[in-house]
């Protein structure tokens, strides 16, 4: 009979199944949507354990997951089964998931918490984790119809592959800010997966074609989408191309993946942002708050 944690190096298909039944049990009674990647949970890499199963009487109460998409920090989700709560379980996870952190050597360990669990937020800052950042979790109307875009010159996309390397660390460092190690990093991990799709926009005809941004997505086992990883260089920004290259996103995960489900999520301060998916027929569905803990480990 299995009982207490039992960690994981990716999940069987009984498990994730399990797991999506405790995940609907926790939403249904708190009345949110916790965050869970499902498409990465069922396609973990092998030997690394970033899974923790709780277990009483061979029934999953509890889970907690890791997200390790760079090797300085990783984010956190997690969830106990209501009628199993205030006997420490989730406490339990989470050190043994920040021991795995530690022996890992990641310094920075991000919480997900749904900003609708009071219980969450109140279990974070008890362990000394700090508010950092909010983000909106968008989600595509059925109804959503996308006018084209009106521009003069030509705007199109292509799907990036390893030759695309440089180009995207330069997009990706000129629209989110990030530091060139960490950049190269995620390029290595999002233009490799079998699941995620980039594609780079380019402005112009022929060999006069100039690239100016970039979008990804996740396909998901439900044929659900996740757009992410969305920028348009500054000189170009303004014009109205932030919206075409979202609209021709779209159209590509609709047509070709067959996707239903869309959704994105956009930093809460993030106001032009928010205007640009809301006029593409997205709508706030909820909102995700990201809490910070330093593991005490040097990068």
């Amino acid at each position: 009979m299995k009982q207490g944690i039992i960690p994981r190096a990716g999940l069987s298909a009984q498990e994730l199944e399990e797991v999506r039944e405790l995940w609907e049990a926790c939403n249904s009674h708190d009345h949110i949507e916790i965050k869970l990647n499902w498409s990465t949970l069922s396609d973990r890499p092998p030997g690394v354990t970033n899974d923790f199963l709780f277990y009483r009487d061979d029934r999953i109460v509890g889970f907690l997951a890791i997200y390790s998409f760079l090797s300085t920090e990783v984010e956190i989700s997690g969830m106990v089964h209501p009628e199993a709560r205030n006997q420490g379980i989730f406490g339990q996870l989470v050190q043994t998931a920040l021991e795995a952190c530690r022996r890992r050597e990641v310094p920075k360990a991000i919480f997900i918490n749904e900003r609708g669990s009071a219980r969450g937020k109140a279990f974070l800052l008890k362990i000394g984790a700090g508010y950092s950042f909010s983000e909106y979790v968008m989600e595509l109307q059925e109804d959503a119809a996308v006018a084209p875009h009106n521009g003069e010159q030509l705007l199109t996309l292509r799907s990036a592959d390893v030759q695309d390397t440089e180009l995207l660390v330069q997009l990706n460092m000129s629209g989110f800010n990030m530091a060139e190690e960490d950049t190269r990093e995620y390029v290595s991990q999002t233009i490799a997966g079998d699941k995620e799709r980039t594609w780079i926009a380019e402005l112009g005809l022929g060999e006069k074609k100039e690239p100016i941004g970039k979008i990804g997505a996740m396909i998901g086992e439900d044929a659900s989408g996740f757009i992410y990883g969305f920028c348009v260089l500054p000189a170009y920004r303004g014009k109205g191309y932030g919206r075409h290259i979202l609209s021709q996103t779209i159209t590509e995960l609709k047509q070709r993946h067959q996707a239903g489900l869309i959704k994105l999520e956009v930093a809460v301060e993030n106001e032009k942002a928010l205007g640009l998916y809301e006029s593409c027929g997205f709508r706030t569905k909820n909102a995700n708050d990201y809490y910070v803990l330093m593991l005490g480990i040097n990068e």
